[in-house]
């Protein structure tokens, strides 16, 4: 269940959170909007998306993770790769807090920015680990779905192939397997 937040609320001296009115699934309790002191030093986050940024607030060494860093659960993104640089960039700010675009405040930044990158990197480990084990063998995403997400809902396959497809793109970037389109797409280890 998602925190309860209120609509208006001064988080410290230089910042007031406003809650948008547009709760929802992905929203959950809806969009934080954040009214910010004095200073300026933006950060570039691509991944979640192409053009996403981030805002360092330097005087509370604060980032303003807009959607890279949730308070709660996880953030969807579109490269993989990038967002996984963008989590390392922002891992060597050493910032304290995160105020994020959904959820709670993170009062433990660095934890919170290491969880994530624990969390792909698990995964991205299980993905290698299957190929490693059937080096000879390729797979459609629905395949690899099957064997990594045995106990997904039905509801979520989608979900779950979405964010393979995004860790097999970041592996290609990577050089460690590519994909033949003959007669279906099926991902395979470089030998």
């Amino acid at each position: 269940m998602a925190a309860a937040l209120q609509r208006i609320e001064q988080l410290s001296s230089r910042v007031v959170r406003v809650l948008g009115c547009n709760p929802g699934p992905m929203t959950l309790q809806g969009t934080n909007t954040y009214l910010v002191g004095t200073g300026s030093r933006v950060l570039y986050t691509p991944g979640h998306t192409d053009d996403h940024m981030a805002l360092l607030l330097e005087e509370e060494n604060a980032i303003f993770s807009g959607d890279c860093i949730l308070g709660e659960g996880t953030t969807i993104f579109e490269d993989l790769y990038d967002y996984m640089n963008s989590l390392n960039n922002l891992l060597k700010i050493k910032a304290n807090i995160i105020y994020p675009g959904h959820g709670p405040v993170i009062h433990n930044a660095e934890a919170k920015i290491l969880e994530y990158i624990s969390h792909r990197n698990n995964r991205e480990e299980q993905i290698i680990s299957l190929f490693r084990d059937n080096f000879e063998k390729s797979f459609t995403v629905t395949e690899l779905r099957t064997m990594i997400y045995k106990d997904v809902p039905e509801n979520l396959h989608k979900m779950a192939e979405h964010n393979l497809l995004l860790h097999l793109r970041k592996l290609e970037k990577d050089g460690k397997i590519f994909y033949t389109t003959t007669p279906v797409k099926k991902w395979k280890a470089v030998l």
